[in-house]
């Protein structure tokens, strides 16, 4: 029991790693500032650097979770001085499309709550049930880890063999409409966050999904080492 316990704890702090891994990136300002600057962003969609910001701000608010009834409900209203002319910033099909991103953002929000509870309530019961808890967690999480580490080695060598095809496929597979598709001559978002905006991002997400696993099965493999030398395996 104590391993099918643990093995569930592990892949619940798996879905914790993958969650955070996007939400990380995805809320972290000092990210967008940079992406903005090296991109030349600002110039392209000819809006001022702190209106592009206050326009991110707000789109970003609109994407968190509900928290404490604090979260921007519609992208209705949100304007900036684009090309020295005050205007609407997001236009009817990007506003359609974000409703599918924030979804799909809040799904994500509600598997890592679930993942942390759940993860949380194994520990204790595992504790309770006086199991050696960092013997069975550190076997576990290693294995599921170092597991999950191979396919994701494979995933991004098949992403970036051909990113572009890899982003298309996303799209279909997670959209059922086509509101994705946003014409860069008219739709300031796709200008706002272009494709090498989701190259970088990506490369963002996927150093947290390796460098995270990583550091958890070297700690692991350290502490079942010494575990055995000191006859702790013993079970």
């Amino acid at each position: 029991m104590r391993w099918v316990m643990g093995y569930l704890v592990a892949l619940c702090l798996l879905m914790l790693i993958f969650a955070q891994s996007i939400i990380i990136p995805t809320f972290f300002m000092p990210f967008f500032r940079w992406q903005y600057d090296r991109l030349d962003v600002a110039n392209t969609i000819q809006v001022s650097d702190e209106e592009l910001m206050s326009v991110t701000v707000e789109l970003l608010d609109y994407m968190r979770p509900r928290l404490f009834g604090q979260r921007r409900d519609t992208l209705d209203g949100i304007t900036a001085i684009v090309a020295g002319y005050e205007r609407e910033f997001f236009s009817d099909i990007e506003k359609r499309h974000m409703i599918d991103v924030r979804e799909l953002y809040d799904i994500l929000f509600m598997v890592r709550n679930i993942a942390f509870f759940l993860l949380a309530a194994l520990i204790m019961g595992m504790l309770l049930l006086k199991y050696r808890v960092l013997y069975v967690l550190a076997r576990c999480s290693r294995d599921i880890l170092a597991g999950f580490l191979i396919l994701s080695a494979v995933l991004v060598g098949i992403i970036a063999f051909d990113f572009d095809r890899a982003f298309i496929i996303f799209h279909h597979i997670f959209f059922d409409n086509d509101y994705w598709i946003l014409d860069p001559r008219v739709d300031l978002l796709i200008n706002m966050v272009p494709i090498y905006f989701f190259i970088h991002i990506s490369i963002f997400i996927a150093g947290i999904l390796v460098i995270t696993p990583l550091v958890i099965i070297l700690i692991s493999s350290l502490y079942l080492r010494n575990a055995v030398l000191l006859g702790y395996d013993r079970t």
